[in-house]
């Protein structure tokens, strides 16, 4: 009986352990929405092996639309990077906190055929946008007024994604769009004029970060960190590795050399060097989408987010910069 019970002891230890040793080892799922450079800092991490320094398996995968919320409550996935979008979902009621930004503004500019001179031009015209009542769609909307043009005097296309938005305004389907990186630079090499975009903008976007649920916040914070040094080593890896970044943006968008490095220096000021912006700038955007009826319900940001890791880190390093 007693060889029995020890058997059993040393069963249940070495499930114990397994358990624990592919709880560590196992893949950190991480969703973006798009292939844009909103989320370069994301694919450099990948790139330059930044996981794999910190012992992250790491598969980085493309959802869209409400998927990636669904999935990260589900516990599908383990971060979400559209940090607005997981937010909102969090102001509705979604158990979620976002714990880190990495963008200050969106990547967005407006692009227009040649015809349009001015944003002044575009009143009465169709303006495509990747889904009604998105950041892009408000950005939109932002613009316009900060031009003096009535938003309402413009229809709103959704084209869904960046390739319909590319494909809707190189066919004249709709006369201008808004485009991210690199989609921007190479409509503009191809005689479109580019009117403005978002940095023109006097407010901040928490447009990407890292947005994880309530219960892994809890339970897992030492990994939550790995990931969050992560983020921070790529932001810096970002500003010190011009070179490498470029040749990166050259060789993934198969662009050339001279738009590659333009793509990077309207992306690089975009960036949140530290992990995150101001609490009251942030409720601001949302407090604005609210107004637009962007979004549903208001949010508190103070409410969905939550820094204290982050804190912990650049604590931990305090000379990162």
């Amino acid at each position: 009986m007693k060889s029995l019970q020890r058997a059993i002891a040393a069963l249940l230890l070495i499930f114990c352990f397994s358990k624990a040793g592919a709880e560590e080892n196992r893949k950190v799922r991480i969703a973006y929405s798009a292939f844009s450079v909103a989320f370069l800092n994301l694919f450099l991490a990948e790139s330059a092996g930044l996981f794999k320094k910190h012992g992250l398996d790491v598969e980085l995968i493309q959802m869209a639309g409400p998927l990636p919320v669904a999935a990260l409550v589900a516990g599908e996935i383990d971060y979400l990077t559209g940090f607005t979008t997981g937010l909102v979902a969090a102001a509705q009621g979604a158990p979620l906190k976002g714990i880190l930004v990495t963008m200050r503004k969106p990547p967005f500019y407006i692009i227009a055929e040649p015809a349009i001179q001015k944003p002044a031009d575009l009143a009465g015209k169709r303006i495509g946008v990747d889904r009604i009542g998105s950041l892009q769609h408000l950005v939109a909307r932002l613009f316009l007024q900060l031009k003096g043009v009535n938003s309402d005097k413009v229809s709103f296309i959704q084209t869904g994604s960046v390739s319909n938005t590319v494909t809707s305004l190189s066919q004249g389907a709709v006369a201008a769009a808004l485009l991210s990186g690199p989609h921007n630079v190479i409509m503009t090499q191809k005689g479109f004029r580019q009117l403005g975009g978002a940095d023109e903008l006097p407010i901040h976007f928490p447009t990407s970060g890292l947005v994880v649920s309530e219960s892994r916040l809890k339970s897992d914070a030492e990994r939550i960190k790995l990931a969050i040094r992560v983020m921070l080593e790529s932001l810096d890896f970002s500003r010190r590795e011009k070179t490498r970044v470029v040749a990166y943006i050259r060789d993934r968008w198969k662009l050339d050399p001279k738009i590659a490095e333009e793509v990077y220096g309207q992306w690089l000021p975009t960036l949140a060097l530290d992990g995150k912006i101001e609490t009251k700038d942030t409720q601001e955007y949302f407090d604005l989408a609210y107004a637009y009826r962007q979004i549903p319900a208001p949010v508190q940001v103070a409410a969905v987010t939550d820094y204290t890791l982050l804190d912990q880190v650049l604590k931990e390093n305090p000379k990162r910069h």
